[in-house]
């Protein structure tokens, strides 16, 4: 209710009221105690004035006092109305502040929204905002921010993906896997994050930190080295490798360098797991260098290699025997 009138509280206290205006001010007293120190003060007053309606000094007196109660109560409502004022701007407030953290997420929101993109039955690249190029092998899922943030650049792979990153100090380059992360500058390496397989990081050039998720093992590979962590054992290991056979499937070549015929049985075997044996006679003191086509299957492959490398070969009972030509 919250406000009577003056003539409901006259009319009060000379018993004159009606019923709904008695039933007014009874809602009006129980509503606080501070109603009915006034009604009480006003009725104190009202008492004296009729006690002393003879005496004018008296009567000037209380009516100054009435007068001085009007101005209080007309001051304390002002009061109550600028806080009630200042409670409404001060929700208009934290409204607004929650707007504006919200807008601020939303922004933030923005820099980072992620694109996933998936390589289903055959590899695929894929550029990057910083220049980056991502060759995703079939099966694969990488996932990037649509804009970099200004100190960080962050993916997340899920199967293998070769990576040719873009070199920038100012801003490392990382890598989440399943359960390991890498970090480099710029650099090509390889990283194995499936399922089905441990996670592995093959360095081709430049240098990457390799870290497990928990952050607690962390190594640095140079090229020609290979980490390898082992869901079994939680341990992450280095070894030495030939590590470009690792990325062959990006760009479908199979490099070599001073190798020989057992060099390369080696290496196809790395490549295809096919049991290759090689003949007792073969000539062993010869080396090559170049590239050669990494064709679907391990006949088409051998087939490019007898082009230029002298060699031929018999496959029989699922084994592939090499001959020196």
């Amino acid at each position: 209710m919250g406000k009577i009138s003056d003539d409901i509280i006259t009319r009060f206290l000379n018993n004159s009221c009606s019923d709904a205006e008695l039933a007014a001010v009874k809602q009006w007293l129980d509503e606080s105690d501070a109603n009915a120190d006034e009604l009480f003060g006003t009725e104190l007053l009202a008492d004296k004035a009729s006690e002393l309606h003879s005496d004018d000094n008296a009567r000037r007196r209380i009516e100054s006092g009435l007068n001085r109660r009007i101005a209080m109560g007309r001051a304390l409502e002002k009061q109550q109305r600028r806080k009630r004022l200042i409670h409404r701007l001060t929700g208009i407030a934290a409204v607004l502040a929650v707007a504006v953290c919200a807008g601020i997420f939303l922004l933030q929101s923005a820099e980072i929204e992620m694109v996933y993109v998936a390589a289903a039955d055959k590899s695929m690249s894929v550029v990057l905002p910083d220049s980056t190029v991502v060759y995703l092998n079939k099966d694969s899922r990488l996932g990037y921010p649509r804009v970099f943030a200004n100190n960080s650049r962050r993916v997340e792979l899920e199967g293998e993906g070769y990576f040719e990153v873009s070199h920038d100090h100012d801003r490392p380059f990382s890598v989440a896997g399943k359960h390991l992360d890498v970090t480099v500058l710029g650099t090509h390496f390889n990283f194995i994050s499936r399922d089905s397989l441990p996670d592995c990081v093959s360095l081709i050039e430049g240098s990457v930190e390799v870290r497990t998720s928990d952050k607690r093992q962390c190594v640095i590979l140079e090229p020609g080295q290979k980490a390898s962590y082992s869901t079994e054992n939680g341990r992450l290991t280095v070894h030495d490798a030939n590590t470009a056979i690792d990325a062959t499937w990006h760009n479908g070549m199979i490099p070599f360098e001073n190798a020989n015929l057992k060099d390369i049985a080696d290496i196809l075997h790395q490549l295809y797991g096919s049991v290759i044996i090689l003949d007792r006679n073969a000539d062993l003191s010869s080396t090559y260098s170049g590239t050669t086509v990494y064709s679907d299957n391990l006949e088409s492959t051998l087939s490019h290699l007898g082009h230029t490398i002298p060699l031929r070969f018999v496959q029989k009972d699922g084994k592939t025997i090499i001959y020196s030509r």
